[in-house]
């Protein structure tokens, strides 16, 4: 009960933290409330309580973070120069640019010859991450070993290399990652590090960890204010025909689904359907529709967009006027914009089906050989003229007997 009042009270301390800078004009600077010997590592764990509001899904804790960011910078600013001398203070500065907090703000106390009592590679490496330059950044933060560093940094840090060997080197990242989660679970660190790692896992071809760890991400973090990204990309993932393709897979995917929440496994089938008729995968697209029929409590958007997923697989093939008639119940006002296209592209697919196509014949005139007007009668007169129509019908004949008919 005290731990749930602690949390509550620091949290609360943190948005606190924020509002002075909404309530402040944008032309004026927002004046720190703080004493010259302020506690930075105190600033950072307000702003962690608000982090971890975040992966509880909370939208003003993430609202807040980074006009809370921009406060503690200046706040920092104001700080008498010796609180740097302590270790964790330092800690905090590294935490604070790992963050996404801005870099300038100790880019300008070096200038004032302020001493941070860290590794050289680590500080340097953090101000490098926070401005943006990835080589400067992943040259020097990989010569430090996140395992060697407090625990309430150290995961931060091994995110850090992780997303910066993401990008050119993704399968050795996949170590750091794991890393940055086994140090920091429960927390915003692990939550990114999953929603990052989980592709990166599945391109490889690693289908049995991406399992695990879409599992671990959804059975932690289904509240997320990211959620929903994660929620798409494994629609995307596990709908496409490289990754799922035969009836025994989709056994797998169901498999999977059945460790979610009710309300997550509706979520995902949504999106794996439609993921999967963008894809071409209709079989999918049917499953996942008929799979999501079975789910009680379902809401009328999500039930339209079921309508109009599966409508749309059926309507491609044998099946194309059940499919056309369940793609003509859907209501567009219950459809998201992006989808009514789909609705219409749909629908004009199911027509081109169900119409006999005519397709249109070229001018006889365009398989004759060509014989120029002038001179015409005086050619047809000249038994030559006939040797080319000749060899032309000799093709004809030779290409028919070849046909089966």
């Amino acid at each position: 009960m005290l731990r749930v009042a602690a949390k509550a009270l620091l949290f609360s301390s943190a948005l606190a933290l924020a509002l002075p800078l909404a309530s402040v004009p944008v032309s004026s600077p927002v004046q720190a409330q703080v004493s010259p010997a302020g506690n930075p590592d105190l600033m950072m764990l307000e702003l962690q309580i608000m982090q971890d509001e975040i992966v509880m899904g909370n939208r003003d804790a993430y609202r807040l973070l980074q006009p809370s960011l921009i406060v503690i910078g200046r706040r920092f600013l104001r700080l008498d120069h010796s609180v740097w001398k302590d270790r964790r203070n330092a800690y905090a500065a590294v935490a604070f640019m790992l963050s996404g907090g801005s870099g300038s703000v100790f880019q300008a106390l070096a200038q004032q010859e302020v001493h941070f009592n860290v590794d050289a590679n680590l500080f340097a490496g953090a101000l490098a991450y926070s401005q943006g330059n990835r080589t400067a950044a992943k040259n020097l933060l990989l010569k430090v070993n996140a395992k060697d560093l407090p625990t309430a940094i150290a995961g931060q840090v091994a995110l850090a290399q992780a997303i910066l060997l993401s990008r050119d080197e993704p399968v050795e990242s996949i170590e750091y990652f794991d890393l940055a989660r086994l140090l920091m679970p429960g927390t915003l660190v692990e939550e990114s590090a999953l929603r990052r790692e989980a592709p990166i896992v599945a391109a490889a071809g690693d289908h049995e960890k991406y399992e695990r760890l879409s599992r671990r991400y959804l059975f932690q973090y289904q509240k997320s204010v990211f959620a929903s990204q994660f929620r798409d990309q494994l629609a995307r993932t596990i709908s496409t025909q490289d990754y799922l393709s035969g009836e025994k897979d989709w056994e797998q995917v169901m498999q999977l689904l059945s460790d979610f929440d009710v309300e997550s496994r509706k979520i995902v089938l949504v999106k794996l359907a439609r993921a999967a008729v963008v894809a071409g995968n209709t079989e999918f697209a049917m499953l996942a529709g008929d799979a999501f029929l079975e789910l009680p409590d379902k809401a009328l958007d999500q039930l339209n967009a079921i309508s109009l997923y599966r409508g749309a697989a059926r309507a491609a093939g044998e099946d194309w006027r059940g499919g056309l008639d369940e793609i003509l119940g859907v209501k567009e006002k219950y459809i998201a914009p992006e989808d009514r296209v789909l609705l219409r592209a749909a629908i004009t697919k199911a027509n081109m089906i169900r119409n006999w196509p005519s397709p249109s014949s070229k001018p006889a005139s365009e398989y004759i050989a060509y014989v120029p007007a002038s001179g015409l009668q005086e050619l047809l007169l000249e038994p030559q003229t006939f040797v080319k129509f000749e060899a032309s019908l000799a093709d004809a004949d030779s290409a028919l007997e070849e046909s089966e008919f």
